[in-house]
């Protein structure tokens, strides 16, 4: 439930065209599983929840360099080009949002190392997406103010939050490729019974 919440938080963060609105952050739709299919008794959900963590680690690289060149713009970028960037983060950390609300659906059949990376993605978005809100406010607020310490910060902490987010689900996609070949090992030395 703490995950969904996260994920409720995070996947609705922002609607609308820019001049950039800091919409709400409702989700608009839940993040809940629907009824069974006759397709959902055989699906990969392993799969798809190491392919959405995936998704999710790209999303985050993506933001970490839109938040590098914010953080980086010299005084003579006018606030079209912070607010174009500012938009892509907007589109990543909503897209993060929505394969966070289909991890929450399938998690109680991930496994326990996904729903661990689940678990610790969730905070990091939602992190994110106040951070993106409170970048965008400023921008719509103070335009002609975009070098000042306080927008500065802004940008810096979507930096490191998107870098811990990727770091973070890299991680555990790293332990599982070894934990895949540790099984591989013990199948092919006879420890295991191969399936």
């Amino acid at each position: 439930m703490r995950v969904y919440l996260y994920a409720k938080f995070a996947a609705g963060l922002f609607a609308g065209a820019l001049i950039l609105p800091a919409a709400s952050l409702t989700h608009a739709r839940p993040c809940s599983a629907g009824e069974p299919t006759p397709e959902s008794y055989t699906w990969n959900f392993h799969q798809e929840a190491q392919e959405l963590l995936g998704d999710i680690a790209a999303e985050a690289g993506q933001a970490e360099f839109h938040s590098d060149q914010l953080e980086h713009f010299s005084p003579s970028i006018d606030w079209e080009e912070h607010a174009d960037e500012l938009r892509a983060i907007r589109t990543e950390i909503n897209d993060m949002g929505n394969q966070l609300c289909r991890l929450e659906t399938i998690r109680r059949v991930a496994s326990p190392w996904e729903q661990k990376a689940i678990d610790d993605a969730a905070p990091l978005i939602a992190e994110m997406a106040s951070e993106a809100r409170s970048a965008i406010q400023f921008l719509n607020e103070k335009q002609d103010d975009l070098f000042t310490p306080s927008y500065h910060a802004l940008s810096v902490e979507l930096y490191e939050q998107s870098s811990e987010l990727k770091r973070t689900v890299n991680q555990f996609e790293n332990f599982s490729k070894i934990h895949q070949q540790d099984i591989r090992l013990e199948k092919s030395l006879g420890l295991i019974k191969k399936s």
